[in-house]
């Protein structure tokens, strides 16, 4: 486990999120997300996918997927691995230039966060018509530290006027007309349920 956390002493190598009680007023993880394409890119989408305590995690995680993906690439292609990376070479070069493998896990942060991109970028190069690659970025959220939970517990009983604020709010949208974003001529309504104009 230490190897997925980081830090040989119960600390995060990256900082954040690596438990306890946190006492900054903010919490920092790491989102990977999903880029999936078809059709030759004509079609494509982001989704978000899994969210990890540490850096480190994230980046397994990306260079594991992108290895994969580059492997299914490579096979679909009827290439080998080594055949699919000759043309990357320079900054896009896969190091270490094979396939995914539990000897990854001792790798540094800066090798894994390289090799998930390169793989990525190989895929890029050859041209798939579909495909799926991961990447990932830091978040930050605000939490309730200790000393503020503490304050919470500590306040005397207040009624909430959030209901009926929120009443208040709802009952005044209901008498505002409704914005008109197309100018439109009467409307009819067909035997088969349908609109014209």
């Amino acid at each position: 486990m230490r190897k997925l956390m980081g830090g040989g002493d119960g600390s995060s190598s990256s900082g954040g999120g690596s438990g306890g009680i946190t006492t900054t007023g903010s919490f920092e993880y790491f989102e990977c997300s999903r880029y999936i394409w078809w059709a030759n890119r004509q079609e494509s989408l982001t989704k978000s996918d899994r969210k990890f305590m540490t850096k480190r995690m994230a980046l397994l995680y990306v260079a594991k997927l992108n290895s994969d993906a580059l492997s299914t690439q490579a096979a679909a292609l009827g290439k080998s691995w080594a055949e699919v990376t000759a043309t990357a070479r320079g900054p896009y070069a896969v190091e270490p230039n094979r396939c995914w493998d539990d000897a990854f896990l001792d790798l540094s942060e800066a090798v894994l966060q390289e090799y998930g991109s390169n793989c990525a970028s190989v895929v890029n190069m050859l041209k798939p018509k579909k495909g799926t690659l991961f990447s990932f970025t830091s978040r930050s959220i605000d939490v309730t530290d200790a000393a503020e939970l503490l304050d919470l517990l500590a306040a005397p009983c207040v009624a909430s006027t959030e209901a009926d604020e929120e009443c208040r709010k709802a009952e005044i949208n209901k008498t505002q007309p409704l914005p008109v974003t197309q100018k439109s001529g009467p409307v009819r309504i067909m035997p088969n349920g349908s609109f014209a104009e």
